[in-house]
């Protein structure tokens, strides 16, 4: 007979499928669908030999998720299903647009949009701060690491480093409307510390910004996930 065992942290079934309140630990054999509903997110479960079970993992409390991860690692499909359910989701993109000299990175793009719902909208912007400041649909804003280059370029620091007060007053000015914002948000960013210690100073820099970032966003986050080659874990 399945077993079915609830915690503070979520459910176990058998002892080895975890169901949290946001995600799941997906297990060879066992069959998930999940349900949002006004009491929580429901687990429908068929196990291996055929038997059915239901969970529903209760609301929690908070509007600003923070999804961090390293290059690859699934946290832009994590912030995605976070808000598959809520089909007015406008996508705030960061980043470059594709051009005809950079084929791989339109493709990428184009990937991303595919993937997406068809009913949810799209911004293009640096420019968060509006966007977070007024009540709307849910964000989600692919990437807070696009964005830091984006504002280094702006400010032009990677080679003068005299602009840096002009970054770090834009990530203050920027946290600040991420704390205030009346929105459901979710925002991806990469973490960048874990590798090598960059070879030029304007890399270094941008490193150093990059950890201050994802450090003074998660302070003012109700959720931080960290994504770990597909899996995802609760910070």
């Amino acid at each position: 007979m399945a077993e079915l065992v609830t915690g503070p942290d979520g459910a176990l079934v058998d002892g080895v499928l975890r169901l949290g309140a946001d995600g799941i630990v997906a297990v060879e054999g066992y069959e998930v669908t999940t349900t949002r509903t006004p009491d929580g997110l429901r687990y429908d479960i068929r196990t291996p030999g055929g038997e059915r079970l239901a969970w529903t993992a209760p609301t929690t409390t908070g509007h600003r998720t923070l999804v961090l991860g390293g290059a690859r690692s699934g946290k832009s499909t994590e912030a995605e299903r976070l808000l598959h359910d809520h089909p007015d989701t406008v996508y705030v993109a960061t980043g470059y647009t594709g051009t005809a000299d950079d084929p791989e990175w339109a493709e990428r793009i184009a990937r991303h949009r595919e993937r997406r719902p068809a009913t949810w909208g799209l911004a293009e912007t640096v420019d968060l701060v509006p966007l977070l400041a007024t009540d709307g649909p849910p964000l989600l804003i692919d990437c807070l690491t696009l964005w830091l280059a984006r504002v280094m370029d702006d400010c032009e620091v990677w080679t003068d480093h005299a602009g840096v007060p002009d970054v770090e007053s834009r990530i203050a000015q920027l946290a600040a409307a991420w704390s205030q914002t009346p929105r459901l948000v979710v925002a991806v960013s990469n973490e960048v510390g874990s590798g090598v210690v960059p070879a030029d100073a304007g890399t270094r820099l941008y490193r150093d910004l990059m950890g201050r970032l994802n450090a003074t966003i998660a302070r003012r986050s109700d959720h931080v996930l960290w994504c770990l080659a597909g899996r995802t874990i609760p910070l």
